[in-house]
């Protein structure tokens, strides 16, 4: 498994699927068109001198935590703009992914030397702690909540994949639901609910919401492969479904009581959410017939609008806050893979 450079891209633009496989952004893939918000801001995030800037986390205030140069370091930046750059003993590339109210951050951060990543906690004060799941070989903190509630997945030496959760004492605990032979977790709310995917023997999809006791509820989306991605403190859930190995996908919102609507930005394009924050805005993206991916965020009453750094070719969205804050990053031109992260605010 790669995490250098253009790996941690492709991991990014897509969501990991089982045996490495990235079919869902391409078969799935991501959402929107609803026209330009005029009163929407954007701003391009550029740290470091190679142009390549990833952002993936932001949180209340508006602090965003990613990563930026070749080799890559971890950045927070203050809702002001200020930045600081952090980097664990001994890595070689380093991925701010979640950054709680707290300003605590957690991420990866990968061993050049033994070809392994490592999951962190990051204080706001700047402490630095590493941790793994038993038996991990590759450990991917996704998402931390106010109480230091930590959501990941980690490989073990069979290559299979395994959902964790990282109490804010230190104490981790793996999961599957039944009948898995990879899980992914992606989200965690205040509670400490996450919700995921995982597959089962027929290499189907299917989500899950765990919750804070460890219960698991499973479901598809009409029967299809279902693909969750954000959950928020109210138990609702985001995320895909389709046919894996077809053309187009949807988007979902199932509620905590298990209703669930499904959504598309347009006709003929594949569409895929990533979060959905507090008030119910859901915000992802999609790709277009020429290709090319787009942003979108949806509203709690349906209306969908499609958005795009400036030079955009590609628009990743990767979280929202509950202001209606929406970070993500892009490549801008078609020449070269530089890559700039972006904040969009109403």
């Amino acid at each position: 498994m790669s995490t250098s450079g253009s790996g941690q891209i492709g991991r990014a633009s897509c969501y990991r699927l089982h045996n490495g496989a990235t079919a869902l952004a391409a078969a799935l893939s991501i959402l929107g068109s609803g026209g330009p918000a005029a009163a929407a801001k954007i701003v391009t995030i550029e740290i470091g001198t190679q142009h390549y800037t990833t952002a993936y986390g932001i949180n209340a205030d508006g602090s965003i935590t990613g990563g930026y140069d070749n080799p890559t370091l971890g950045f927070v930046r203050a809702a002001d703009g200020t930045v600081t750059t952090f980097n664990p003993t001994g890595s070689k590339e380093t991925y701010g992914m979640g950054i709680n109210r707290k300003g605590v951050i957690t991420g990866y951060w990968w061993d050049g030397g033994a070809g392994i990543t490592h999951g962190f906690l990051r204080t706001a004060g700047g402490n630095i702690k590493t941790f793994d799941p038993e038996g991990s070989a590759y450990t991917w903190p996704l998402r931390i909540n106010d109480a230091g509630t930590i959501a990941g997945e980690y490989e073990d030496s069979n290559y299979v994949w395994h959902g964790f959760v990282r109490s804010a004492d230190g104490t981790i605990t793996a999961f599957d639901p039944d009948g898995s032979t990879g899980t992914q977790s992606y989200a965690i709310n205040a509670a400490g609910a996450i919700c995921g995917f995982y597959t089962d023997a027929n290499d189907a999809y299917h989500g899950f919401v765990r919750a804070p006791d460890g219960t698991i509820t499973t479901f598809q989306v009409s029967g299809m492969d279902t693909v969750p991605s954000g959950i928020n403190d109210s138990g609702t859930v985001t995320g895909g479904y389709g046919d894996l190995k077809g053309v187009h996908g949807h988007g979902f919102v199932r509620t905590s009581d298990g209703t669930i609507t499904s959504f598309d930005a347009a006709d003929n394009v594949s569409t895929l959410p990533q979060v959905v924050n507090d008030k119910g805005m859901i915000a992802g993206g999609y790709i277009d017939s020429r290709g090319y991916r787009h942003g979108f965020v949806r509203s709690a009453n349906g209306k969908i609008t499609s958005f795009d750094p400036p030079k955009s070719t590609e628009t990743q969205v990767w979280d929202i806050n509950d202001g209606g804050a929406i970070m993500g990053w892009y490549w801008p031109g078609l020449k070269g893979r530089a890559t700039r992260g972006f904040v969009r605010t109403p």
